[in-house]
């Protein structure tokens, strides 16, 4: 089973809202040697990653031979309008989305626990809209641990939810400080029935704080998306950090991401997948990995974290 454990689903986009998006690609694929046009992936963006109905997504999962999607809606209640209606109406049309294509699409809410209904709207997606989990970014300015946040984990607990969260560095205006791997500790301590996904593993320059956490802590996982920017641009020393990343933590933390449709303007989820695929015959001499090392990275992990069956049955 393949599983893709990182995707935002977007029910509309105009050029203005990709434009910050597309703005961290952009440098990114700077990163890569790449020379994209910036117009031309905003114009992209712009037609492309508004699918309200997750068919554009579907075509796309059956092209690269993807069996499920963890798809996620996020929050930011820094830009007044993103009020919480709307917010609640795109996490609704996801729960819409999850029922339109059943056993395909895995739906995360997006929820800012800044917000004072913040715990009620997480109530309501869990009960009446289907939604698994929470992905939170708290590079947007909030502690994810903090007693803000303790409300809407509550409710993750009480429904045996996953919370999916950023980690690592970004461009500004993210405020980095709150996406650091060690600032989710305590939830470990306080939520130990709650799973934890850490998105990026903190990022392939500052997974060391994550890898320190999730070797002492059960629960805490983490994601490879946006990791493909380091295969492309040096592939021995993507399998390097990743075989260093799996001594220290184990196989069965790491998690296959695309962070599609966004990390996808540069090149097709085919391609990343083949990065992970490729890793035991095409790592150098001295780095080994196993096919079953890859193909719980690939689907085992995410499948015992969400509780899935084979997709055969």
């Amino acid at each position: 089973m393949i599983i893709d454990s990182h995707y935002h689903y977007m029910t509309a986009m105009s050029e203005k809202g990709a434009a910050e998006m597309v703005q961290l690609i952009y440098h990114e694929a700077k990163k890569m040697g790449m020379n994209p046009d910036y117009e031309t992936l905003l114009k992209t963006a712009a037609q492309t990653w508004g699918d309200p109905l997750a068919d554009r997504l579907i075509d796309k999962m059956d092209e690269a031979g993807i069996d499920v999607t963890i798809a996620m809606n996020v929050d930011n209640s820094n830009f007044p309008l993103v009020t919480p209606e709307k917010i609640q109406r795109q996490n609704r049309m996801l729960g819409e989305a999850v029922l339109r294509h059943p056993g395909r699409i895995i739906g995360l809410a997006g929820i800012d626990p800044r917000r004072p209904e913040a715990a009620e709207m997480a109530r309501v997606c869990f009960e009446e809209y289907g939604l698994r989990g929470i992905k939170y970014h708290p590079d947007h300015g909030f502690d994810p641990a903090g007693p803000e946040s303790y409300k809407v984990l509550e409710i993750l607990a009480r429904h045996k939810g996953v919370l999916l969260t950023h980690t690592g560095p970004l461009m500004p205006k993210g405020r980095c400080k709150f996406a650091e791997p060690l600032m989710l500790a305590d939830i470990a301590v306080d939520f130990p029935e709650i799973k934890v996904i850490a998105a990026h593993l903190g990022g392939y320059i500052n997974w060391r704080p994550w890898a320190s956490l999730a070797a002492f802590q059960a629960n805490m996982h983490g994601d490879l998306a946006v990791w493909d920017t380091l295969a492309y641009k040096n592939y021995d020393l993507f399998c390097r950090q990743l075989r260093e990343v799996i001594d220290l933590v184990g196989p069965a933390k790491i998690l296959f991401g695309s962070d599609a449709p966004v990390q996808t303007l540069l090149y097709p989820i085919k391609t990343m997948l083949q990065f992970i695929r490729d890793l035991p015959q095409k790592a150098p001499a001295s780095i080994h990995f196993t096919v079953e090392e890859v193909n719980l990275i690939l689907g085992g992990n995410a499948k015992a974290i969400f509780g899935l069956a084979d997709a055969s049955s």
